[in-house]
């Protein structure tokens, strides 16, 4: 059987992961692995996801580093048993780059940089979570779209931020 998916430059960004088989909204697409790491020894958090107020989890060497942003993903991660997988939101073809918010799994990170996702809805710049248009944050939070939130309470979160 062919792999499900491959990396390829994505115009402006870097390497993407692209499809080789259609996926239906809901359907399970990829683990996202890596080891659980501190935010104190994190130093450059390109590619790492926060998995809990204060642990990260670092970049794998595997597809899952190169699934790039986009202001209007196609994918979306969720937090299940005790991993991070990535589900498709909505149909994929062969051939679709997949892609999700970052702004989902970003709240601790400070950073921030250029989108280059070119979907018409574009925010421009790519943010924590806070950054967020306020709709927005409550359409992803609705939909169970922001991982860290299914398991903690902003209040902690940012109590964590703080310590």
């Amino acid at each position: 059987m062919a792999d499900p998916y491959y990396i390829e430059n994505s115009l402006g960004r870097g390497q993407g992961v692209y499809t080789n088989r259609s996926y239906v909204a809901n359907e399970f697409v990829m683990d996202f692995t890596g080891q659980k790491t501190h935010i104190g020894q994190i130093k450059d958090f390109t590619h790492y996801l926060q998995i809990a107020p204060d642990l990260f989890l670092s970049p794998s060497g595997n597809a899952d580093d190169f699934v790039n942003h986009s202001c209007e993903p196609n994918c979306a991660l969720y937090f299940e048993n005790n991993g991070l997988v990535l589900r498709a939101i909505k149909d994929i073809e062969p051939g679709q780059e997949l892609s999700f918010d970052y702004g989902t799994v970003m709240f601790s990170e400070p950073t921030t940089f250029q989108c280059e996702c070119g979907s018409p809805k574009c925010r421009g710049m790519i943010g924590n979570f806070y950054s967020l248009p306020q709709e927005l944050r409550k359409k992803y939070q609705e939909k169970n779209m922001v991982p860290l939130l299914s398991r903690y309470s902003l209040k902690e979160i940012q109590t964590a931020q703080n310590a």
